[in-house]
């Protein structure tokens, strides 16, 4: 029996029950079967759950708090047996940042000690994995403000969403261990203070800038699009030829469609991490929900794990691995087409 992931995969539990029943119940037949890997709901409402609860505080990126979030997800990477970059013991690029508020220069800086979240899965082709893909998304949020009962600002989709696919997708890709390029997971600090984690990162990466193929973000992906599709918008569709790459994989059963940016939407290509990396002359894109640039609940206290559609993001997230396969694989590498979003 041939079974696709996707025909495997509508059991929640990694195993259609009826097939592993049949395995288990044969004592003649061939040794059981191990399942397909794939992305579960239940590990996605975890990740999200905890990102963006209140005992974080909102994840400020200069908060106390802000280390419960980055010690989560290096536990989640070690637990998955992704590996650390010799630069990034523990799987924590830690750095120095002198700050002074944006809105008023005269203030005296503030050094903070600050820490990306990084690390790999290795390629399998001994050629092939000296290139990488970056698989990337802030941690951080805006923490506490106001006096108001509800003051946390939990940022449960923006951006524990774009966090929590990055988790679950260095999960999916540790335990596959099909990918024949090399795969780094990256969360960014201090997002919400001017893309800072981002910046450093794409300025001092552990390979070769040369060997980095292309960079993919996650920004709010935890609701579908303001009419209720499930749709999935990637940025940047005139910078290079990711989005034709994605399009042509992407699952003709697929539950997501993808779609490009509305003409309000197009700015927001440089409006998130992937533009620290695109002013390095990196090919990026950041994959959002169409409603993430016009949500009502954007930067306010309601951002809560309530108004999220887990089942929704559950499927981005493993539409992503149809999407991004033949990068993974090694059969495309996008390359720049210039144009309005790809100017320097």
């Amino acid at each position: 029996m041939s079974l696709s992931r996707r025909q495997v995969r509508t059991s929640p539990f990694g195993l259609v029950p009826a097939l592993g029943v049949a395995i288990l119940a044969s004592c003649s037949g061939p040794e059981p079967v191990t399942p397909p890997v794939q992305i579960q709901t239940q590990a996605v409402d975890a990740h999200i759950r905890f990102l963006s609860s209140d005992d974080l505080k909102g994840r400020d990126a200069f908060s106390e708090e802000i280390a419960a979030a980055e010690n989560y997800i290096a536990d989640r990477f070690r637990d998955a047996g992704l590996s650390e970059f010799p630069e990034f013991p523990g799987f924590k690029n830690r750095f120095s940042f002198e700050y002074r508020p944006r809105r008023d220069p005269d203030a005296v800086p503030v050094t903070y000690e600050l820490q990306n979240i990084v690390g790999f899965v290795e390629g399998t082709d001994p050629i092939l994995k000296d290139e990488y893909i970056l698989f990337g998304a802030h941690h951080d949020h805006l923490g506490v403000r106001g006096e108001d009962p509800d003051n946390i600002y939990n940022g449960a989709d923006d951006n524990a969403a774009g966090t929590t696919a990055v988790i679950a997708l260095a999960e999916y890709f540790a335990q596959a261990g099909a990918n024949k390029r090399s795969l780094i997971f990256a969360t960014f600090t201090a997002e919400e203070k001017g893309l800072i984690g981002a910046r450093h990162l794409a300025s001092n990466l552990p390979i070769e800038a040369d060997q980095l193929i292309c960079m993919i973000n996650f920004e709010m992906i935890g609701k579908p699009a303001a009419d209720g599709s499930w749709n999935l918008m990637y940025l940047g569709p005139e910078a290079s030829t990711l989005d034709e790459i994605f399009l042509e994989a992407v699952d003709e059963d697929s539950e997501i469609s993808l779609v490009g940016p509305e003409e309000h939407q197009v700015r927001y290509f440089r409006a998130s991490d992937n533009a620290a990396f695109h002013a390095e002359g990196f090919i990026t894109t950041t994959l959002a929900s169409p409603q993430s640039t016009d949500d009502p609940y954007y930067h306010r206290p309601n951002d809560h794990y309530e108004f999220l559609n887990i089942d929704y993001m559950a499927e981005v997230i493993r539409t992503v691995v149809d999407i991004t396969e033949p990068l993974v694989s090694g059969e495309a590498t996008p390359v720049k087409t210039g144009g309005e979003d790809g100017s320097s």
